[in-house]
């Protein structure tokens, strides 16, 4: 064997399973590796199993991405002439089947069958997997990286059910795939890593939600109860008051406004007029109970109050002071059932973030997508978006050219005048510390409500880093290079275009891929003050003022929104890649 096949037999366990360094511990990691692929694959395979046999109205199916979306195609095939393309289809089957309409059933059963086969191909996707772990083959990455992406996609299709564990078996094989990948053989490619991240967020997302649903939305920790004494009537309560058997009373303020009098008595109630006139109720309790700024609940409700002797009203200031005592309260009552007899429990944190109004399940958001805009629509839900997206997309790109155009020539300009970079770049940065909501209105009222004033506050947040990176990499060049190019006597316009601007390059690219986003954000912050119905911003204005209701709506304007951000990213990555040719790849 010569050296070089020995070098390369020795480095090839570092990108795969097996050490020679190490041989136990690598036999040992190996096992655990194809066992997790084997797991992986039992896992996918019972999806698959529980998809091909079940019912086309079983719950799995049914209140699926696809089961829902099966129920208004069923809409549309009865419609003479849908609009949509996808009514059409549906349409056109209906028709060719003699039909007059297809039922849900029928187009719920095509679903099943199309998800049977997608779930085929991710347990055959695990298979090959399996077989390139065993035999550490440098094709066994991209191959668990297809099987990831799909097992991605089912996220947003599987429904989150109770009592069926079919998305935490989803769950449970991505971890395990992400798990596998990570002792993989194979190259470790950009892609990869983007969806091992999304991968990894999509599994925390579900996660952190089950979690908190799991606690009840709160971590706690169990605080002593009160000890009171139940009273039959209202004034068997207020008589023992009277009598002293206890130091105070709590009920319902609206019970005893009328017996008593107030304290203070701000409005000068008659207190000798009134049932009871030795004793009042207590307007200006401190009712707000925390540990080192930890809340304990249930937290005294607003609607109740303490009644105490008139002699002990600068007795209590904080409901706290009750604690050791022993109040009094009447039977069944709102106070007794809604806060004494209730467990009190110190809050360690709050986690009402991860319930359905705050995150909704990733399944619900692209279920969102998928149904109609409007109730009984024409139109789905994503295909207004991506309108809506394609506007935006246009009038930031606009933004995007005019303030990149814009920003170079400033960087050029400061590049070969030092007066003017000192003069004039501060104002230039002065000019980011203005919020852009702050200039937006400015901007719709000088040019109108338009695409064009919405294209210069995209350009507004373009042009600065495009100006600074620019600056920066055509003042980059090396003294000697710049002496040299003199040396030649070289004009200013020879030294820019073949020294300057090609050693820029990398900086402007840097720049660009951070303004093809902000560029987005300006468009769809622009929309706002402007009016503009067609563009994502209105898309989300509207579907915010729902968010209580119908909060997957605006989580799906935001998801189509990032695409259209990330896409503009890649766009110009592609075109880095392009320009730069083997210095990008070298990176």
């Amino acid at each position: 064997m010569t050296d070089r096949a020995q070098d390369n037999l020795a480095a090839s366990p570092a990108s795969g399973i097996l050490d020679q360094g190490d041989v136990p511990g690598a036999a040992r990691r190996q096992l655990i590796v194809v066992a997790l692929a084997l797991l992986l694959v039992l896992l996918a395979a019972t999806l698959f199993l529980e998809y091909q046999n079940a019912a086309p109205d079983a719950p799995i199916v049914a209140e699926s991405t696809l089961g829902r979306l099966g129920v208004w195609m069923a809409e549309q095939s009865a419609l003479e002439a849908p609009i949509s393309l996808l009514g059409q289809f549906t349409r056109a089957q209906a028709v060719a089947a003699g039909q007059s309409s297809l039922d849900v059933a029928t187009v719920n059963n095509a679903m099943r069958g199309g998800l049977s086969i997608y779930l085929l191909t991710t347990v055959a996707l695990g298979i090959i997997g399996l077989v390139g772990l065993l035999r550490a083959a440098n094709w066994t990455r991209p191959v668990l990286l297809a099987a990831l992406i799909l097992l991605d996609v089912l996220v947003f299709v599987l429904p989150p059910l109770d009592g069926n564990d079919v998305q935490l078996r989803l769950l449970v094989g991505i971890v395990l795939l992400l798990a596998i990948m990570l002792y993989a053989p194979g190259k470790v490619s950009r892609l990869m890593g983007f969806f091992v991240v999304i991968s990894s967020l999509l599994v925390a997302w579900e996660a952190f939600k089950a979690f908190g649903a799991a606690v009840n939305y709160q971590i706690t920790l169990p605080q002593s109860g009160w000890t009171y004494r139940s009273y039959e009537t209202l004034d068997e309560g207020l008589a023992a008051l009277q009598a002293g058997d206890i130091p105070a009373l709590i009920i319902d303020q609206n019970d005893i406004e009328d017996l008593l009098a107030p304290h203070p008595n701000d409005d000068g109630v008659d207190a000798a007029a009134l049932p009871y006139p030795t004793l009042r109720y207590l307007l200006r309790l401190e009712n707000d109970t925390r540990i080192l700024g930890l809340p304990i609940i249930p937290a005294f409700p607003g609607r109740l109050t303490v009644v105490v002797n008139e002699g002990d009203v600068a007795r209590w200031s904080h409901t706290n002071d009750l604690m050791a005592q022993q109040p009094g309260t009447v039977k069944a009552s709102f106070a007794e059932e809604r806060f004494l007899a209730q467990e009190r429990k110190l809050v360690l944190l709050d986690l009402r973030i991860t319930n359905d109004t705050n995150m909704p399940h990733l399944q619900s958001m692209a279920l969102a997508l998928l149904q109609p805009a409007r109730r009984n629509g024409e139109f789905l839900l994503i295909r207004i978006l991506g309108q809506a997206a394609l506007f935006t997309w246009a009038e930031a790109g606009l933004g995007f050219i005019s303030g990149a155009l814009l920003g170079f020539l400033l960087g050029t300009v400061f590049a070969h005048s030092r007066l003017l970079e000192r003069g004039l770049l501060p104002y230039v940065v002065a000019s980011q510390t203005i919020p852009i909501l702050a200039v937006a209105p400015m901007v719709v009222i000088w040019l109108g409500a338009s695409p064009a004033s919405v294209a210069v506050i995209a350009a507004y947040l373009t042009f600065f880093p495009v100006t600074i990176n620019t600056l920066r990499g055509l003042t980059s060049p090396h003294p000697n290079a710049l002496e040299l190019m003199q040396s030649y006597a070289a004009n200013w316009w020879t030294v820019l275009w073949k020294l300057r601007f090609p050693a820029a390059l990398p900086y402007v690219f840097t720049a660009l891929k951070v303004s093809a986003t902000a560029s987005v954000v300006g468009a769809i912050i622009g929309e706002l003050p402007s009016g503009i119905a067609d563009g994502l911003g209105r898309a989300i204005l509207n579907f915010n003022q729902y968010y209580s209701s119908d909060p997957a709506r605006l989580w799906a304007a935001i998801l189509v929104a990032a695409v259209v951000g990330i896409s503009s990213f890649l766009i110009v990555s592609l075109i880095e890649r392009i320009v730069l040719g083997r210095r990008v790849q070298a990176q």
